[in-house]
């Protein structure tokens, strides 16, 4: 992002896929993210911890007003982003089975604080660009609901995936107008 703002990028835009941790959200789901849990190190390189890692409203409206134009209900609020897949995600599922003391309950704190989702990138995105003065913005499709299944099908995946990039094509469209 760096170099793209150098060379005179405003606006970011993310498109990814995410596992939703509350039981209501499905699988081929559409989350806008308005502001991050900062569970990652690479932020604290551009503000402190107490900097909230928030998305632009304009970028948010956009994919907001993107999305239901297409016919879709996106869930829109606060995403918890971790560096890691696994332990900062309270996965269990791995080579050492082990998650620290520290990530151990934060699953469930996080479902009882609404948060929608885990994923690895926003936290940064936002705070790296609230803090350099850019707009940034992030739609996810849901290709797993972590209180049901971790493993996402394919063909899901795939569709959930477009539907996601199509959100962010319109958006970037009205932003660019």
């Amino acid at each position: 992002m760096e170099e793209l703002a150098q060379l005179g990028v405003r606006t970011f835009l993310r498109i990814g896929t995410t596992g939703a941790i509350q039981p209501h959200i499905n699988v081929g789901d559409v989350l806008i993210t308005t502001a991050s849990v900062r569970l990652d190190g690479a932020s604290r390189h551009f503000a402190p911890l107490e900097y909230p890692a928030v998305a632009n409203f304009e970028c948010t409206t956009a994919l907001y007003n993107a999305a239901k134009a297409k016919g879709i209900k996106p869930y829109v609020g606060v995403t918890a982003s971790s560096d890691t897949f696994y332990p900062g995600q309270e996965r269990y599922d791995t080579y050492s089975g082990k998650v620290y003391r520290d990530y151990q309950g934060l699953l469930k704190q996080w479902q009882d604080l609404n948060v929608m989702n885990y994923e690895m990138e926003s936290s940064t995105l936002f705070t790296m660009c609230s803090a350099l003065g850019l707009r940034a913005g992030m739609v996810a499709g849901v290709i797993v609901n972590r209180t049901q299944q971790e493993i996402p099908n394919e063909a899901t995946m795939k569709q959930t995936e477009e539907k996601a990039v199509s959100v962010v094509i319109a958006a970037a469209q009205a932003l660019l107008s």
